[in-house]
């Protein structure tokens, strides 16, 4: 197809990635909305203001291609409503959005099934690009996500988990500090 200029016209095949929102804050959810509508690669369809909200939502529609999810919302934690998305809607990708950035809260998100971790700080490009890649490259499944720790192994011989071995290790450092010390002579 050609326009007058004799110039071709591209036109996408692909479609937007729909996207819902999940905060507590209704301006970051407003603006983050409006920012997207922007973006003709992504399409913010629903906006909620908890987990047990988008959870009620996906237990009675089809889950949406990525959901950006804060950590701290009131009283709910985003964290723990990661593992029942991915339950409820299997193929959706999580982006957990936070306002700081902490190593453990990161790597419990990608334990749980998150695809990704964002600071609301980062530039709006960086949180396109990021919806884009989840999409292009999901995180895998819950059943994929088995802690190695607590599975047995295929032969006879049972060993001990390594969690186990530790809390052994560290309860033989408490008893030997236990232990009564010998009074030096005088």
């Amino acid at each position: 197809m050609k326009n007058q200029n004799q110039e071709p016209i591209t036109v996408s095949t692909s479609a937007a990635i729909n996207v819902w929102l999940v905060d507590d804050n209704k301006s970051i959810r407003s603006a983050l909305k409006t920012l997207l509508g922007l973006c003709p690669s992504v399409c913010c369809a629903a906006e909620f203001h908890s987990p047990n909200a988008v959870l009620s939502a996906l237990a009675s529609r089809l889950g949406p291609d990525a959901i950006l999810l804060d950590i701290q919302m009131g009283e709910a934690n985003g964290l723990d409503a990661i593992r029942p998305i991915k339950a409820l809607a299997r193929h959706t990708q999580v982006v957990m959005f936070t306002t700081c950035f902490d190593p453990e809260s990161k790597q419990r998100a990608l334990i749980n099934g998150a695809t990704d971790f964002l600071q609301k700080s980062a530039p709006f490009e960086k949180i396109a690009a990021t919806l884009e890649r989840a999409t292009k490259n999901p995180a895998p499944h819950l059943k994929n996500l088995r802690n190695t720790a607590t599975v047995r192994p295929a032969s006879s011989a049972v060993t001990r988990p390594r969690r186990l071995l530790w809390l052994d290790h560290c309860l033989d450092l408490l008893t030997v500090r236990k232990r009564p010390r010998v009074q030096p002579a005088r």
